[in-house]
C-alpha cells in the first residue's frame, strides 16, 4: 500500500497556503441591515475574534489527496495507484470530514480528463479516455481499473450533456452520451460490488442511473447495495436523496420515505445521520429544505451527522443550515415562533459546543447568514460590548477589560 503525504494528514505543497488562517472578518464583508434592536451585521462581524478560513482544512486535505494521485498518474505510476485504490476502497479508509479516500484517488487518476473537460476540449478529453482505456486493457482482471474507466465515461457523458443549453439537448449529444453510459455499464457489470467488497464500484454503478433506461427501477436496489457496503458514508445517502426528488426518479413523499428508510438501514452505525444527509442534499438541489422535513427529528439527525466525525466542516455546514432556517422563521413572524425557538436552540448548541472556527466555503450566503447566526445566539452579550471568542469546544463571549 502506497502511503502519500496526504494520507498521513500532512500538509503538502499543493495545500500549504490554503490552510493558513484567512484573517478575521472585515466589516466591509457584512451588510448594513439591522439584525437585533440596532445591532448591524457590520457590528457583529467586527466582534468575531475566532479563526476564519476561506477554505477549511478538510476540503484542503481532500484536494491534496486528489493532487498527489494526479501527479502519480501524470508520472505513469499506475500499478501503485491501483494498489492504493484497492486498499483504501476495501478498508473504507476515511479522510478528515468523513470523505472516503478511494473516490479521491480515483478522481486524481482521472485528473487529465477533468482538466480537458473543464476547458471544453473534447478532442483532448477523448484522448484522455483512451489513456484510461489502456489502463484497463493492461489490467482486465482488476475491478479498480474498470471503475476508473467506467467513471471516466460517466464524467464525459455528464459533461457533454451539460454543455447543451437547457431544454435544447440535441439528439447527437444525447446519442453520444448514451454510448459512454453503455460502455461504463459494460465495465461495471463485469464485476459485482458485493463480491469485490467495493463501495467504490457500487458508487460508480449507482452513477449510471441518470443515463440508463431502467435507472428508476434499479436505483433503490443499487442504493441498498452501496449502503450495505458503506453505511457511514454520507456520499451514499446524498446521491440517492437527489434521485428521490421530484424531477428525478421520485416525489416529495417518496423522498421522505427513502430518508426514513435510510435510517432503518444505518441506525446501528450512525444513528439518524442519514436523515440529515438526505435533507442537506435536497436543500442543495432544490435551493431550500424539503417541506416534508420533520423538524425535531431532523435536529436529532443533525447532531448524529456532526458527532460521526466531530469535524469543523460538518459543524459549519450545520450552523449555516440552521442559520438559514432561523432566518426564514423569523421572517414568518409570530406564526413561526415555536419553530424559531426550536431552531435557535439547535443553532445555539452548534455554536456553543461544536463550532471552533469559521469556514467560509461552507457558508453559501456568506456574511449575511453568518452575521445573523452570531447575532441570534450572542446578540444580548454583543449589545453589551462583548466579543465572540473560542471557549471550550465551541464559541462564547468575552467582555475585554481596558
Amino acid at each position: 500500500m502506497l502511503v502519500t503525504p496526504s494520507l498521513m494528514h500532512v500538509k503538502t505543497r499543493a495545500g500549504r497556503g490554503q490552510q493558513e488562517d484567512a484573517g478575521l472578518l472585515r466589516p466591509a464583508a457584512g451588510r448594513g441591515g439591522e439584525l437585533l434592536e440596532g445591532l448591524t451585521a457590520e457590528q457583529v462581524l467586527m466582534r468575531v475574534d475566532v479563526p476564519v478560513l476561506r477554505q477549511g482544512a478538510e476540503k484542503t486535505e481532500w484536494q491534496c489527496i486528489v493532487d498527489d494521485h494526479a501527479a502519480m498518474a501524470a508520472a505513469g505510476e499506475w500499478p501503485d495507484l491501483l494498489e492504493a485504490l484497492r486498499y483504501t476502497d476495501q478498508e473504507r479508509i476515511m479522510a478528515s470530514g468523513g470523505h472516503r479516500v478511494a473516490p479521491l484517488i480515483s478522481e486524481g487518476m482521472r485528473a487529465g480528463l477533468a482538466a480537458a473537460i473543464s476547458r471544453n476540449d473534447w478532442t483532448m478529453a477523448k484522448a484522455e479516455l483512451e489513456v484510461l482505456e489502456g489502463l484497463y486493457d493492461r489490467n482486465p482482471e482488476d475491478y479498480c481499473a474498470a471503475q476508473v474507466v467506467a467513471q471516466a465515461h460517466v464524467d464525459f457523458a455528464d459533461a457533454r450533456r451539460k454543455t447543451a443549453p437547457q431544454g435544447q439537448l440535441s439528439r447527437e449529444v444525447w446519442s453520444e452520451g448514451a454510448v459512454h453510459f453503455e460502455r461504463a455499464e459494460t465495465l461495471v457489470t463485469i464485476f459485482d460490488p458485493i463480491e469485490e467488497m467495493s463501495p467504490l464500484l457500487a458508487g460508480t454503478r449507482y452513477a449510471l442511473i441518470p443515463g440508463i433506461e431502467d435507472g428508476g427501477s434499479v436505483c433503490r436496489e443499487w442504493y441498498e447495495d452501496w449502503c450495505d457496503l458503506d453505511p457511514e458514508n454520507a456520499a451514499v445517502h446524498a446521491a440517492h436523496a437527489v434521485n428521490m426528488l421530484p424531477g428525478w426518479h421520485g416525489s416529495l413523499s417518496a423522498f421522505e420515505r427513502e430518508a426514513r428508510r435510510s435510517v432503518r438501514l444505518t441506525e446501528g452505525v450512525s444513528g439518524k445521520a442519514s436523515y440529515a444527509v438526505f435533507h442537506i442534499a435536497a436543500a442543495e438541489a432544490l435551493g431550500d429544505l424539503s417541506p416534508t422535513l420533520e423538524m425535531e427529528y431532523f435536529f436529532e439527525a443533525l447532531q448524529d451527522y456532526q458527532a460521526a466525525t466531530g469535524c469543523q466542516h460538518r459543524a459549519n455546514v450545520a450552523a449555516h443550515l440552521l442559520s438559514g432556517m432561523a432566518m426564514g422563521f423569523r421572517k414568518d413572524g409570530a406564526d413561526a415562533a415555536y419553530q424559531l425557538t426550536k431552531t435557535r436552540a439547535a443553532l445555539s448548541d452548534v455554536l456553543w459546543n461544536r463550532l471552533r472556527e469559521i469556514q467560509l466555503d461552507c457558508w453559501t450566503r456568506h456574511s449575511e447568514s453568518l452575521a445573523f447566526a452570531m447575532a441570534e445566539v450572542f446578540g444580548p452579550a454583543l449589545k453589551r460590548g462583548a466579543r465572540i471568542v473560542r471557549r471550550g469546544d465551541g464559541l462564547g463571549t468575552l467582555v475585554r477589560r481596558t
